[in-house]
């Protein structure tokens, strides 16, 4: 019996070991400056050792609204006795040759030019994982702790080649530690942006995860709710460094970014955005489950391709994208020898709101939310089938999220459809009253309907409180909105307190008007330079960009252990 037990938890402790480590496990708790800076200049205990610790400071004007340079020489000064033998270094992001100040014992020297660097804060694209590399040769030769301490809140999106970084690092035997603002959670905002500047020879990126493993772009939702949800965790690229190299990722917020708000790209119908739904806090164990690998690229897409749940979801994604229900195509392709990037592509434009012809527009409507029950349902039966707890949870929670978006999907293509069929031309029969803005012309006089605009009510109340609202369709609506109701109740009280639940919320029932000259013009799209434009900057300097934790919106719990 002993023999018994002794092989069971050598077997069990084989199975955990092989399980990919995820950004969970580098990830410190905490959204403050000071913690960080004390754990990573205060060093592994309360006995002075030797040590080199290089500082790479992105110098944008986020790290300077955030006052970094006093909160290092408070952190500096409270950690005399520990920092007696350490040499520190500084390095500044986008400066020639990156090291500005060489280790040295004189911390004096570093603060000064600290504040010196800070003071002409930079608003462009920096490729930190290029500058990391060259500050890695400014470490000393010897024994002794190797620390390299990245202070970016703006640029781990830019990449060049992540795993070189990492594995040069690695065999310097240089831990890499990590301050920086949260990602948002599969984020798409770049992918979404292909013909964005960037520096020669990188790619903007940006998600927490290696591969965006969310769909996003849903048909009648004005914005991917993945851009407005905090991940809890930071960018792939930040955290593979951290956890290739032992070392960790501190988070960075303002204060204005815990707050709460009810609404970002959509509107609340049933409060003034000032109530705290039930599953707003969330739950650190649950948001640690859900965390993404922090794997390098290959690893992961070897882990993505077996895992059931994504391969589920991933098959539907791009069904859903070639029926129009969603804008966006996976970059990753799944085969039955596993899985590959992909070259994403944009899903078919069902072409619904561009004219005012609601006839046809009713008719694809129709067809469209077929689709999306069909999917809907062949989805439910492959999740159905597939055995619990053999799969990676973050997936599982995507795949049943894509269940849910299905569903909300099909409403809104019903009540769109409903309101092409029954209001829409009766705004323009022979006695019908004055339209109401939006729907008032920009012209005076001029009534011929030039599309359809909409906008959402999001769901930050669940969809049963919409069981009282008259939304075109009426009573035929009711079993779907039932339906909804019920995938979403069930999606929340399991996800609910998690990143997913999170972007659930974000998303909404869709209301529609008709447009006309001059209101909501189409904006113009950009297009890549041909070979006779000048060529653009090196570094393009950076938009502004909303929604997210980085543009002000509500921050999770960050997981991990303590110092």
């Amino acid at each position: 019996m002993r023999v018994a037990m002794v092989l069971g938890f050598l077997l069990a402790s084989s199975l955990v070991a092989q399980q990919p480590p995820t950004a969970a496990s580098v990830t410190e708790p905490g959204r403050t400056l000071a913690r960080p800076l004390d754990i990573v200049l205060g060093g592994p205990s309360t006995t002075p050792q030797e040590r080199t610790v290089i500082v790479v400071v992105d110098p944008a004007a986020s790290l300077v609204k955030a006052g970094f340079a006093t909160a290092f020489a408070t952190a500096v000064q409270q950690n005399q006795k520990q920092l007696a033998n350490t040499k520190l270094g500084l390095g500044v992001v986008g400066q020639k040759g990156v090291l500005v100040v060489p280790p040295t014992t004189d911390h004096g020297t570093v603060l000064t030019q600290l504040r010196s660097s800070l003071d002409r804060p930079a608003a462009e694209f920096q490729n930190v994982y290029a500058d990391l590399r060259t500050a890695a040769a400014a470490f000393p030769s010897g024994s002794g702790d190797r620390v390299l301490l990245l202070v970016t809140l703006e640029n781990g999106d830019v990449e060049d080649d992540v795993e070189q970084t990492a594995t040069l690092l690695r065999k310097g035997r240089i831990q890499v530690e990590v301050l920086t603002s949260e990602a948002t959670l599969a984020d798409n905002y770049w992918a979404a942006r292909p013909y964005q500047e960037k520096p020669r020879g990188t790619t903007l990126t940006g998600p927490d995860t290696a591969v965006i493993d969310l769909p996003w772009g849903w048909l009648f939702q004005v914005r991917a709710a993945n851009e407005c949800t905090p991940a809890g965790f930071a960018m792939w690229g930040l955290t593979r460094l951290a956890a290739a190299t032992g070392g960790r990722v501190f988070l960075h917020a303002e204060a204005s970014q815990t707050a709460h708000q009810c609404a970002v790209f959509a509107r609340c119908l049933f409060c003034t955005g000032d109530h705290m739904p039930p599953d707003d806090a969330w739950s650190n164990g649950l948001v640690n489950q859900l965390g993404p690998l922090a794997t390098s690229r290959g690893d992961t897409y070897a882990a993505l391709g077996s895992d059931p749940y994504f391969r589920a979801m991933v098959d539907t994604w791009k069904a859903a994208a070639e029926a129009g229900l969603v804008q966006s195509q996976p970059g990753i392709r799944v085969t039955t020898a596993g899985a590959a990037p992909d070259r994403a592509r944009p899903g078919r434009d069902l072409d619904l709101t561009d004219t005012a012809s609601f006839d046809r527009h009713r008719k694809r409507a129709e067809e469209a939310a077929q689709k999306a029950q069909q999917l809907g349902d062949e989805l439910q039966q492959q999740l159905d089938r597939i055995d619990a707890g053999k799969g990676i949870p973050r997936e599982e929670a995507a795949a049943r999220y894509t269940r849910v978006l299905l569903q909300l999907t099909r409403v809104n293509l019903l009540t769109f459809a409903a309101w092409c069929r029954d209001i829409a031309p009766a705004q323009f029969a022979k006695n019908a009253p004055a339209p109401l803005a939006p729907e008032v012309p920009a012209v005076d006089g001029e009534q011929r309907p030039a599309g359809i605009g909409f906008s959402n009510f999001c769901l930050c109340h669940g969809v049963r409180p919409f069981f009282a609202i008259e939304l075109p369709g009426g009573e035929a609506l009711r079993p779907e909105l039932e339906k909804l109701d019920q995938l979403y109740t069930t999606f929340q009280s399991r996800y609910g307190k998690s990143q997913f639940g999170y972007a659930l919320r974000r998303n909404g029932i869709a209301q529609f008007w008709v447009t006309f000259p001059g209101i909501a013009a189409k904006l113009p799209r950009n297009r890549p330079k041909s070979e006779n434009d000048q060529t653009g900057p090196i570094t393009p300097r950076r938009p502004p960009r909303e929604g997210g934790s980085s543009a002000g919106g509500s921050s999770g719990p960050t997981t991990g252990g303590g110092k």
